[in-house]
């Protein structure tokens, strides 16, 4: 589920992607990622990677630890793609903006927080041709959680993750 003004639509970064068609403030939620999702270790996920197992590979993203969740196929969040300089956040689950984004604007993830740190499930950056690895499940923690924090460290007390800071 959406908490924001959004569509899919063409991407210039790769196939479709995720375009927010009102602005979206800084340190809004965006969506949660575990609603409705089936949760699996992450050796189910390596395994459906080695698999190619659709939509298991399509739509699973690191939840927290060795956990991921997969599934939610028809939400408009399948179609975020990666940029190394993302507009938006997830921690354990939760998308947040990282910064007030645009109408018009494609909305992204850093994918390194979202994937394994193995060498089965190896992407490459549509833009650049760069490696995408993901991060340990620790690193991810320790990433996401201080990044986490510095963000709503910079909005002031009538934050509500609605959009009103």
């Amino acid at each position: 589920m959406m908490y924001v003004q959004c569509e899919v639509r063409e991407s210039a970064i790769f196939g479709k992607g995720l375009f927010a068609i009102a602005p979206i403030h800084k340190a809004t939620i965006i969506c949660f990622f575990p609603i409705g999702a089936q949760v699996i270790t992450e050796a189910q996920f390596l395994e459906a990677v080695k698999e190619d197992r659709q939509p298991t590979v399509r739509t699973a993203t690191r939840y927290a630890g060795l956990y991921y969740t997969c599934g939610n196929e028809s939400e408009p969040y399948t179609y975020l793609n990666h940029s190394f300089e993302p507009n938006l956040l997830c921690h354990c689950g939760v998308i947040i903006a990282r910064r007030d984004i645009a109408t018009g604007e494609e909305m992204t993830l850093d994918y390194r927080t979202l994937i394994d740190d193995s060498d089965i499930g190896i992407y490459r950056d549509a833009v650049t041709g760069r490696e995408i690895r993901g991060f340990s499940a620790r690193q991810t923690m320790l990433r996401t959680t201080r990044e986490m924090m510095e963000l709503l460290e910079s909005v002031d007390e009538s934050w509500d993750g609605r959009g009103n800071v």
